[in-house]
């Protein structure tokens, strides 16, 4: 009896991962016929990573899209570096095809949407996307695309950023905020000022975690407080967050 049902269990089939030492295909084989068949694994793989490209809009509007590892991304859009839009939310992602179908718009006149988000990626390659939401005088859906900045795999520094940094002649919305070595910040942007600290994010990669806290009578921002990422790729500066409840946005480009 016990050699049967050793034998018995020679029946059953075998799986395994296969495919040149990857795990990219889960593989049954048959021990009676040694026939094998294999099925490509479902890949959740988010487009992370910093990404710049333009946008099909009558604006000749550019976009540079940050995807986090938990999915939560920012697109913002800018002509001749001033700020026009932004859309925010949390994406997911199935074999190289995003889709977030609650994404919000911010526009510079102070509008806010609800919207959509598709599109599709090749790891640290390319990026195109569509979102529902578009800016007057476009009047069909947004489309935007990325190449990747492999500048994201490398960790930043609060001493690469200490010092003090303003806005582009002609960029809006005009700002300046210096960083200390400790990663505190001050700063200005229009009615508002704001003072935050900031550090590395956990990941190594080539961003930085803030918080910032606003006030000014007629800062829309007054007496709020909210969580920002801050990256510098070509001498760039960018700072970027929404609130918890999505109902503000602030935006931050500087030299």
């Amino acid at each position: 009896m016990k050699l049967v049902s050793k034998l018995a269990l020679l029946a059953f089939p075998v799986l395994a991962a296969c495919g040149g030492g990857n795990d990219d295909q889960t593989c049954v084989s048959d021990l009676n016929t040694l026939q094998k068949s294999c099925v490509a694994n479902t890949s959740h793989a988010l487009p992370e990573g910093i990404w710049y490209g333009s946008v099909n809009s009558s604006q000749s509007v550019a976009a540079q899209t940050i995807v986090l590892e938990t999915g939560q991304y920012y697109s913002i859009f800018t002509n001749g570096g001033s700020f026009v839009w932004l859309i925010e939310g949390i994406m997911t992602a199935t074999d190289g095809a995003f889709t977030d179908s609650a994404t919000v718009g911010f526009h510079t006149l102070g509008a806010i949407r609800a919207g959509s988000l598709s599109g599709n990626f090749s790891t640290k390659s390319t990026l195109a996307a569509t979102t529902s939401l578009y800016v007057a005088p476009d009047t069909t859906a947004t489309s935007f695309n990325g190449n990747y900045n492999a500048t994201y795999d490398t960790p930043i520094a609060i001493s690469d950023v200490a010092r003090s940094w303003t806005s582009e002649s002609g960029v809006t919305p005009i700002s300046t905020i210096t960083f200390a070595t400790d990663g505190t910040a001050t700063g200005t942007q229009s009615a508002c000022t704001f003072t935050g600290s900031f550090k590395p994010r956990s990941t190594g990669k080539h961003l930085l975690d803030g918080t910032l806290t606003f006030t000014g009578a007629l800062c829309a921002l007054n007496n709020v407080s909210m969580s920002v990422e801050a990256t510098v790729i070509s001498g760039q500066l960018t700072i970027v967050g929404v609130t918890p409840q999505r109902d503000q946005t602030f935006y931050l480009s500087a030299r």
